[in-house]
């Protein structure tokens, strides 16, 4: 059977033995190194995870099919939070009601046919350049914020330099990010052999076929944005391994110029524009046509650009 037509039931219903052995052909196949097979479970749904390396980059197992993709709001059933989150929001901005915002906002329900495919475990900004802990650049930057040891954060230089601290207030990581534009981005991902998803893709690595909002039921805090919350489902790898989906800051871009999902740039967070909208960007089929439409324009502007590398199964 080629690679590309391994789908979810006959990849689930193979023997430890026989799942083993096909991984171990993907591994080969692709120049991958075979991280290893575990059981696992999301929201409540099994699955059996394969992951591979490659030069540094996790990639997980994505297998293929005919999903339904996109959502209809006339099957959520919003708990009493959400409804009075979203009828503050109503009221403050003008908007309409909840089902029809929620059709506005989400893509709409269509069924796809979908190789298999590997899929990068973490989101990747092929711009983005490693920089030494100890490059004089980053004990500056580190030095300017006087930061002292009092936990894991994230600090950023104009200039487009990152420096990750943990815990200890040590020097994690550090990166330099050089300002590029949708088709550079493609082009220097696939200058590495890889490319990034698509809208289709990108909804089905995320919601691995749940029909609920978010990947992980309808249900979402009451008390907090995304970036807010540092445990939860959100937090959580997904179904197939992924971590997606996880900060409506980070939002990813596909091969669609215009089409980003995962988030909006933290404007409806950062606006404060209601708990259940904040989440709702990380709800799986969620579109802002309007953010995509503006990022994709020359008007737009990105700190970062990020993809979700694929390989594509021969």
């Amino acid at each position: 059977m080629p690679y590309a037509e391994i789908d979810f039931v006959q990849w689930n219903d193979r023997s430890d033995e026989a799942a083993g052995r096909l991984a171990r052909e993907l591994a080969a196949r692709h120049d991958l190194t075979l991280v290893g097979l575990r059981g696992t479970v999301y929201a409540g749904r099994p699955h059996r995870t394969a992951l591979f390396d490659r030069s540094g980059l996790r990639f997980a197992l994505v297998p293929g099919g005919r999903p339904t993709l996109g959502y209809d709001a006339a099957r959520f059933r919003p708990g009493r939070s959400q409804s009075d989150s979203y009828a503050d929001s109503a009221e403050e901005y003008g908007l309409p009601p909840l089902a029809e915002y929620l059709d506005a906002m989400t893509s709409p329900l269509r069924d796809v046919d979908l190789p298999a495919m590997l899929v990068a475990v973490e989101a990747f900004d092929p711009a983005e350049t490693p920089v030494s802990p100890d490059d004089p650049r980053v004990g500056e930057l580190v030095a300017s914020i006087g930061h002292r040891g009092d936990g894991a954060g994230t600090v950023r230089a104009a200039d487009g330099l990152t420096v990750e601290l943990d815990h200890t207030g040590q020097v994690a990581r550090a990166w330099e990010v050089e300002e590029v534009d949708h088709d550079e981005a493609m082009a220097a991902l696939a200058a590495l052999g890889l490319r990034t998803t698509s809208p289709d893709e990108w909804e089905w690595a995320c919601g691995a076929g749940a029909t609920t909002l978010f990947r992980w039921g309808d249900d979402s805090p009451d008390d907090g944005y995304p970036v807010e919350h540092r445990t939860g489902a959100h937090r959580t790898a997904n179904l197939w391994g992924l971590a997606i989906g996880q900060d409506s800051y980070r939002y990813e871009v596909t091969t669609e110029p215009t089409v980003v999902c995962g988030g909006d740039g933290g404007v409806t967070a950062c606006g404060g524009s209601g708990f259940f909208l904040g989440w709702l960007t990380l709800a799986t089929a969620y579109r802002d046509e309007g953010f995509g439409r503006w990022l994709a324009s020359d008007d737009g502007y990105a700190d970062e650009i990020l993809t979700r590398p694929v390989i594509s199964l021969s």
